[in-house]
């Protein structure tokens, strides 16, 4: 599929995202339900979600520490970075942003910090199902999620066991394939390079001294993110439970891994004004509302920040090239 596929495909999905969260849109009610938000709850959730992002760059740090010991402000800058990439690029393509960011360190090759982070992704998938197995007890979320959190549960639990499995059956990897004609070329040579520096990352895990760690800062990461919701359900006074703000978070976060345009713009809403409305019966305006904050509460502060970070390293985005990274 070639970029300019991608690109219509992605837009295409944001707008079906925006026409369905704000297709009986009352400006001037949705405007008038805006201007009573409690901004100083707003303000609070944007300086916890800035914390999320250092404990990430910490978590990082751990994952990486079998690999080569990084100080805590290039991973910071970097992760930073990467949520600038993913607010301005579609299909998440802040990820390889942050991989090409670190790797200007010289310490570590773009590919290898790819490997990293495709890790800290299934991690973060581990926490979603986490979340969604512990708010199942409370809500009917199984009835509509069922088969979704069974198979995440198996994806997640069975990612690990295979790069666990990988990382201490196939250390030797490149040894393993670097005679097969395929990779006799000096593309081939670069390709299979590419490949073992991905699998060097993504197994670090099983060289870690962390684990205990890296489980205890992936869930309170969702603490965090959870922290961040609940302080717009205050900011906006709207009605609903604890639970119902739990089901909130698990429902827009599965809406951004659906491949889309810049920000997550159109998925993100749609996820939440449809759960809002459909599951919860929340009118429709502060339901649009709510989905505007807490998106602009994800993004603005991010991609502000990682903006600046953006800036002062001199990176250019025409500099990040996919094949380089993983192919």
């Amino acid at each position: 599929m070639n970029r300019a596929l991608k690109l219509i495909i992605g837009f295409a999905i944001t707008a079906a995202g925006l026409w369905y969260a704000f297709r009986e849109m009352n400006f001037k009610d949705l405007m008038e339900n805006l201007s009573h938000t409690h901004m100083s709850y707003v303000f609070l959730s944007m300086i916890i979600m800035v914390i999320s992002v250092a404990l990430r760059a910490y978590r990082w740090q751990l994952i990486l520490n079998p690999i080569h010991v990084f100080t805590f402000n290039p991973l910071f800058s970097s992760t930073m970075i990467g949520y600038f990439g993913n607010g301005v690029l579609p299909f998440r393509l802040g990820e390889l942003l942050r991989a090409y960011a670190i790797s200007r360190s010289n310490m570590i090759t773009a590919s290898v910090a790819f490997g990293t982070i495709i890790l800290e992704r299934i991690l973060d998938l581990m926490g979603l199902a986490a979340m969604m197995i512990f708010f199942a007890f409370f809500s009917p979320l199984m009835e509509w999620s069922g088969k979704i959190l069974i198979g995440l549960v198996v994806f997640t639990i069975g990612g690990l066991v295979f790069i666990i499995w990988l990382g201490k059956s196939h250390s030797n990897f490149h040894d393993k394939f670097v005679h097969w004609k395929l990779f006799q070329t000096s593309t081939g040579q670069k390709l299979l390079g590419n490949i073992q520096n991905v699998f060097t990352g993504l197994t670090s895990i099983v060289k870690t001294k962390h684990s205990v760690q890296l489980v205890f800062l992936t869930l309170m990461l969702w603490v965090l993110y959870y922290i961040c919701i609940i302080l717009v359900v205050f900011a906006t006074g709207l009605k609903i439970t604890w639970v119902a703000v739990g089901i909130v978070l698990i429902a827009t976060t599965m809406a951004i891994t659906v491949p889309s345009a810049p920000g997550y713009v159109g998925t993100y809403h749609a996820a939440a004004v449809y759960v809002l409305v459909n599951i919860f019966g929340v009118g429709l305006t502060e339901s649009q509302a709510f989905a505007v904050l807490i998106h602009a509460i994800g993004f603005i502060p991010l991609v502000f920040i990682g903006f600046g970070y953006f800036l002062s390293s001199s990176i250019h985005i025409s500099d990040v090239k996919t094949e380089e990274i993983i192919a």
